[in-house]
């Protein structure tokens, strides 16, 4: 099995079931598949050969174990494993994914459940593969990358990463601090343009009488105080991408000659009446409600549409908790090292009142109290009294449970309490609350019977 950008498969079936695979993956298409019996399938992972989904049955080889699925795992991490299980203890079928089993299916699988497996992995592949090319890209020479492991976050990247392959306009919409200029970054380095300039303008950050000189530049003498011709962002970007951070904030006067540039790629600088070309891709980014404001009238409704072409919504950290261990495990590394200070990570305690607290700034926020935290840090550890918050916020979640114990407690605790409110939310339907976490119905089951919240 060589690497190509087939979805692999590794069947380790007996012969009845093999047919099954062969019909399931000839109707998906876009599979490559190995049935085996089992005693080259060690040869198989050892060699490095490509391996997405390894089906496992149990009646018809010996690895179908623990010990077989820590192989297999081990040789190929990132491969996935699902079971085909017939009459068993459920207890096995727990063991066994927990040790790092996918799914199980009944044994003789049907057609039709093969195929929803197959298919349904191949996407995730797929999702997965661009995403981490995106926040690859991203990370090549720069101080920051995207720490994303949750559904909600994944499923934004899967958006942005399509996105960055066209040179389709994008509006990047989301929370002040959400990280809106990252993503654009890591679009416009993911995209065609890569290897030409990213030039980004905040217009809430610029004077009004100067916006339109910054976004077109200014020829000498074009009103009080241009003692010189300027360059504006659209000339600079030329060929790039160009990065116009809260749009919203756009003057009337001026967003009607930035439409112009949209559609008819020129403008003209301020005091001249000669065009200029410009090509650039243009991402744009703002924190306020731009359907509201076209009706208010306050933004010109035929700018939203021509911005609005790929939307990009960015969840507040608070909607993407399952990330903050991970955002707090990469912020502390970045300033213990930047700060040459010895932390190592975070005592139980001072992470359980990070995740009761609903970080209305998100993660700036979190990164600039992780920073304070680490600078001011005197052991190995940051502990609760080096973590700096404001407790009397009357928006912090206070009926979040306060978690005590090492961090898998904590984590444990923190999981079957976010499980609980998504059930509760889709009214105890494992179906809705699968499809809301970006799962399959069966591994929820797993996760509530192993937190015994079924």
């Amino acid at each position: 099995m060589k690497e190509n950008n087939n979805f692999n498969i590794l069947a380790l079936v007996d012969i009845a079931t093999a047919d099954l695979v062969r019909a399931a993956v000839e109707s998906v298409g876009g599979c490559s598949l190995v049935v085996d019996g089992g005693e080259s399938a060690i040869q198989t992972v050892q060699n490095g050969d490509i391996v997405d989904l390894v089906l496992l049955d149990p009646n018809a080889v010996s690895m179908a174990t623990a010990d077989g699925i820590a192989f297999l795992k081990a040789a190929c991490p990132t491969c996935e494993i699902a079971l085909l299980l017939g009459d068993h203890d459920i207890t096995m079928d727990v063991e066994l994914m927990r040790m790092g089993a996918y799914d199980s299916l009944p044994s003789p699988p049907s057609k039709a459940e093969l195929v929803l497996l197959i298919s349904g992995l191949m996407e995730k592949n797929e999702m997965e593969r661009e995403n981490r090319a995106m926040v690859e890209a991203l990370g090549q020479g720069r101080a920051q990358t995207i720490i994303s492991h949750s559904p909600e976050m994944e499923k934004v990247l899967s958006m942005a990463a399509r996105a960055a392959k066209s040179d389709s306009t994008v509006l990047i919409t989301g929370e002040s601090g959400t990280g809106k200029e990252l993503v654009a970054r890591a679009i416009h380095l993911a995209g065609p343009r890569k290897h030409k300039a990213f030039v980004p303008v905040n217009i809430a950050a610029l004077q009004e009488n100067l916006i339109e000189s910054e976004l077109f530049g200014h020829v000498k003498g074009a009103f009080t105080g241009a003692m010189a011709d300027r360059t504006g962002r659209f000339a600079l970007a030329d060929g790039g991408t160009l990065f116009i951070d809260e749009i919203g904030e756009v003057p009337s006067g001026i967003q009607v000659k930035l439409l112009r540039v949209l559609q008819f790629g020129s403008f003209e600088r301020v005091g001249e009446n000669a065009p200029h070309e410009s090509d650039v891709r243009i991402i744009a980014a703002t924190n306020r409600d731009l359907e509201a404001e076209v009706r208010a009238g306050r933004f010109r409704a035929d700018l939203y549409y021509r911005v609005n072409v790929v939307p990009v919504s960015l969840p507040a950290l608070r909607d993407h908790r399952g990330d903050i261990p991970y955002l707090v495990e990469y912020f502390i590394k970045k300033y213990s090292s930047k700060n040459r200070k010895p932390v190592k990570g975070i005592t139980a305690e001072a992470m359980s009142r990070i995740m009761r607290y609903p970080f209305p700034g998100n993660v700036r926020e979190l990164e600039n109290v992780l920073e304070r935290g680490v600078v001011l840090c005197r052991g190995e550890y940051l502990t609760e009294t080096d973590i700096f918050l404001p407790t009397d916020d009357p928006r912090e979640d206070n009926s979040m449970p306060t978690l005590s114990g090492g961090y898998d407690e904590v984590m444990g605790g923190f999981e079957k309490e976010f499980l609980s409110r998504v059930l509760e939310r889709n009214a105890h339907n494992k179906s809705a609350a699968a499809r809301e976490l970006g799962i399959n119905e069966r591994r929820l089951r797993y996760r509530l019977k192993v937190l015994s919240l079924e």
